[in-house]
Protein backbone atom coordinates (compact mmCIF):
# COMPACT_ATOMS: atom_id res chain seq x y z
CA UNK A 1 0.00 0.00 0.00
CA UNK A 2 1.09 3.50 -0.70
CA UNK A 3 0.08 6.18 1.79
CA UNK A 4 0.64 9.93 1.47
CA UNK A 5 0.96 11.39 5.07
CA UNK A 6 0.32 14.85 4.91
CA UNK A 7 2.36 17.36 7.28
CA UNK A 8 0.44 20.43 9.74
CA UNK A 9 1.22 23.30 8.86
CA UNK A 10 -0.07 24.75 12.33
CA UNK A 11 3.45 22.61 14.09
CA UNK A 12 6.72 23.42 13.38
CA UNK A 13 8.14 19.69 14.58
CA UNK A 14 5.20 17.01 14.29
CA UNK A 15 6.84 14.08 16.32
CA UNK A 16 3.26 12.35 15.86
CA UNK A 17 3.64 12.56 11.78
CA UNK A 18 7.24 10.63 11.79
CA UNK A 19 5.60 8.20 14.54
CA UNK A 20 2.52 8.15 11.95
CA UNK A 21 5.26 7.69 9.02
CA UNK A 22 7.29 5.18 10.89
CA UNK A 23 4.87 3.00 11.62
CA UNK A 24 3.31 2.72 8.18
CA UNK A 25 7.01 1.97 6.85
CA UNK A 26 7.88 -0.44 9.61
CA UNK A 27 4.44 -2.27 8.67
CA UNK A 28 6.23 -3.15 4.46
CA UNK A 29 4.33 -0.27 2.98
CA UNK A 30 5.61 2.94 0.80
CA UNK A 31 5.12 5.97 2.49
CA UNK A 32 5.39 9.90 1.17
CA UNK A 33 5.47 12.77 3.56
CA UNK A 34 4.15 16.12 2.05
CA UNK A 35 7.28 17.83 3.58
CA UNK A 36 9.53 16.06 1.24
CA UNK A 37 8.97 17.46 -1.72
CA UNK A 38 9.15 20.96 -3.22
CA UNK A 39 6.91 20.87 -6.00
CA UNK A 40 3.39 20.18 -6.19
CA UNK A 41 3.70 18.26 -9.62
CA UNK A 42 5.65 15.61 -7.54
CA UNK A 43 2.43 15.11 -5.61
CA UNK A 44 0.29 15.17 -8.68
CA UNK A 45 1.63 12.15 -10.22
CA UNK A 46 1.74 10.38 -6.67
CA UNK A 47 -1.61 11.14 -5.59
CA UNK A 48 -3.11 9.34 -8.85
CA UNK A 49 -1.38 6.07 -7.53
CA UNK A 50 -1.43 6.36 -3.36
CA UNK A 51 -3.69 4.29 -2.00
CA UNK A 52 -4.37 6.62 1.92
CA UNK A 53 -4.23 9.67 2.42
CA UNK A 54 -3.12 10.41 5.90
CA UNK A 55 -3.78 13.56 8.00
CA UNK A 56 -3.65 14.78 11.55
CA UNK A 57 -5.98 17.45 12.60
CA UNK A 58 -5.36 19.25 15.97
CA UNK A 59 -8.60 21.39 15.85
CA UNK A 60 -11.75 20.79 17.45
CA UNK A 61 -14.44 20.03 14.29
CA UNK A 62 -16.54 16.80 13.27
CA UNK A 63 -15.68 14.24 11.85
CA UNK A 64 -17.74 14.86 8.58
CA UNK A 65 -16.94 18.62 8.38
CA UNK A 66 -13.08 17.61 8.27
CA UNK A 67 -13.45 15.05 6.30
CA UNK A 68 -15.02 17.32 3.64
CA UNK A 69 -12.74 20.68 4.49
CA UNK A 70 -9.81 18.18 4.22
CA UNK A 71 -10.39 16.91 0.77
CA UNK A 72 -11.43 20.57 -0.47
CA UNK A 73 -8.10 21.61 1.02
CA UNK A 74 -6.37 18.97 -0.32
CA UNK A 75 -7.78 19.18 -3.96
CA UNK A 76 -6.46 22.79 -3.76
CA UNK A 77 -2.83 22.70 -2.13
CA UNK A 78 -2.29 19.75 -4.69
CA UNK A 79 -4.15 20.66 -7.76
CA UNK A 80 -5.93 17.26 -8.03
CA UNK A 81 -9.22 16.69 -9.20
CA UNK A 82 -12.21 15.51 -6.64
CA UNK A 83 -11.05 11.66 -5.57
CA UNK A 84 -12.24 9.57 -3.22
CA UNK A 85 -9.07 8.12 -1.72
CA UNK A 86 -9.03 6.36 1.58
CA UNK A 87 -8.75 8.58 4.61
CA UNK A 88 -7.37 8.52 7.65
CA UNK A 89 -7.08 11.09 10.02
CA UNK A 90 -5.77 11.47 13.42
CA UNK A 91 -7.31 13.92 15.42
CA UNK A 92 -7.02 15.63 18.61
CA UNK A 93 -9.60 12.74 20.17
CA UNK A 94 -9.29 9.77 18.00
CA UNK A 95 -8.79 8.36 14.33
CA UNK A 96 -11.00 8.76 11.50
CA UNK A 97 -11.55 6.75 8.63
CA UNK A 98 -14.01 6.79 5.44
CA UNK A 99 -13.69 3.28 4.13
CA UNK A 100 -17.06 2.73 5.54
CA UNK A 101 -19.34 4.54 3.81
CA UNK A 102 -19.82 7.74 6.31
CA UNK A 103 -16.27 8.82 8.27
CA UNK A 104 -15.85 6.65 11.79
CA UNK A 105 -14.34 7.11 14.36
CA UNK A 106 -11.98 4.19 14.53
CA UNK A 107 -10.04 4.33 17.39
CA UNK A 108 -10.61 6.98 20.25
CA UNK A 109 -7.72 8.98 21.83
CA UNK A 110 -7.86 11.13 25.29
CA UNK A 111 -5.37 13.83 23.69
CA UNK A 112 -3.16 12.96 20.19
CA UNK A 113 0.27 13.04 21.45
CA UNK A 114 2.97 9.59 21.36
CA UNK A 115 1.54 7.70 24.06
CA UNK A 116 -1.88 7.37 22.57
CA UNK A 117 -0.36 6.30 19.37
CA UNK A 118 1.20 3.76 20.68
CA UNK A 119 -1.86 2.05 21.58
CA UNK A 120 -3.50 2.85 18.49
CA UNK A 121 -0.26 1.13 17.12
CA UNK A 122 -0.78 -1.59 19.43
CA UNK A 123 -4.14 -2.18 18.18
CA UNK A 124 -3.48 -2.19 14.96
CA UNK A 125 -0.83 -4.74 14.84
CA UNK A 126 -3.05 -6.93 17.19
CA UNK A 127 -6.01 -7.05 14.10
CA UNK A 128 -3.06 -6.77 11.23
CA UNK A 129 -4.61 -3.50 10.21
CA UNK A 130 -2.08 -1.27 7.80
CA UNK A 131 0.19 -4.56 7.11
CA UNK A 132 1.37 -4.75 3.80
CA UNK A 133 -1.02 -6.56 1.44
CA UNK A 134 0.42 -9.55 0.32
Amino acid sequence: MKYLVIENKEREVDECLYDIADFFWNNGNEVYISNNYNNKIDYQEFVKCCDWIVLLIYGDCSPASFFESEQEKFQKDFKVEKSNKLMLVFSINGVYSNTIPFPHKIFHFEKLDQNELKRFFSWCRRLNLFDKQR
